[in-house]
C-alpha cells in the first residue's frame, strides 16, 4: 500500500508539473504539443492506477468484492491508457504526418477494445502488463532514433534509462522477485523500480517535448524584414 501511494503521488505531481512547465512557455509546434499532451496523460493515468491499488490494499476486502472488481479494472484500464499514451508519444517522435494518423487510428481501436473488455472481464495483472509493454517498446526504439542529436542526447539517454528499468520492474513483477519475501514483497520492488523509472523519465521530458523544437521561432512582425548593414 505505501509503495503504490508513494508511485501514484510521484506520477500525478510529475503531470501536474509537466502541464505548468509548459502552460506558458515557448510556442510548440503541433508534434511537441502531442508529445506534451500524451506524456501528461502517462503520468496521470500511472499515478491513478497506482492509487487505486493502494486503496485496494488498504481496505477493500480480499476476494470476490463487486467493489474490488471495479477497482481493480479501472486500474488495468488505465495501466492500459499508459501503453496508448507511449505509443503516441513514439509516433509524435519517429514518425511523419501520415503514419502517425494510422498508429493513432491503429491504438485507438485496440485499446478501447480493450477497455470496453475489461468491463466484463477480471484479468490478472499480466494482461497489464502485455497491454503497456508494446508501446513502451515502440516508444524506446522512437526515442532511439533521436540520439543522433547532440542537443537531445542527454534528455533521450536518460529517458531510455527510465524504460530500461521500466522492463526490468515487468519481469521483477511477472517474475515474483522480491527483496524480502514478507517485509519487501515482489510488488513492493516492482514500485521501487517503477519510481526511479518514473523519475528519470520526468527528468528527461522538456527533451522530449521540444525535440527539433528548441529555438521559438520568429515572432510575425520579424519575418521578412530587410537586413541592415
Amino acid at each position: 500500500m505505501v509503495t503504490d501511494l508513494f508511485v501514484g503521488i510521484e506520477a500525478l505531481a510529475f503531470a501536474i508539473a509537466l502541464a505548468r512547465r509548459h502552460a506558458h512557455g515557448a510556442a510548440l509546434d503541433d508534434r511537441a504539443l502531442e508529445r506534451q499532451r500524451w506524456l501528461i496523460a502517462s503520468f496521470a493515468a500511472i499515478g491513478s492506477a497506482a492509487l487505486l491499488g493502494a486503496a485496494i490494499h488498504a481496505r477493500v476486502p480480499v476476494g470476490d468484492d463487486p467493489t474490488r472488481r471495479r477497482m481493480w479494472r479501472l486500474s488495468l484500464g488505465l495501466i492500459a491508457v499508459g501503453g496508448w499514451s507511449a505509443w503516441r508519444i513514439g509516433a509524435a517522435t519517429a514518425l511523419s504526418s501520415r503514419p502517425r494518423r494510422r498508429v493513432a487510428r491503429a491504438t485507438t481501436l485496440a485499446y478501447g477494445t480493450y477497455l470496453a473488455t475489461l468491463t466484463r472481464t477480471n484479468p490478472p495483472f499480466v494482461v497489464a502488463i502485455a497491454a503497456y509493454v508494446p508501446g513502451a517498446i515502440f516508444l524506446s526504439a522512437a526515442l532511439a532514433t533521436r540520439l543522433k542529436q547532440p542537443a537531445e542526447r542527454r534528455s533521450i539517454a536518460l529517458a531510455l534509462v527510465g524504460m530500461g528499468l521500466t522492463f526490468v520492474g515487468a519481469l521483477v513483477q511477472v517474475g515474483r522477485i522480491a527483496i524480502h519475501p514478507r517485509l519487501f514483497d515482489h510488488n513492493a520492488t516492482y514500485h521501487a523500480i517503477q519510481a526511479v523509472a518514473l523519475a528519470c523519465f520526468f527528468a528527461a521530458a522538456d527533451g522530449i517535448v521540444r525535440q527539433g523544437t528548441r529555438h521559438a521561432p520568429r515572432a510575425a512582425h520579424e519575418v521578412n524584414q530587410p537586413v541592415r548593414t
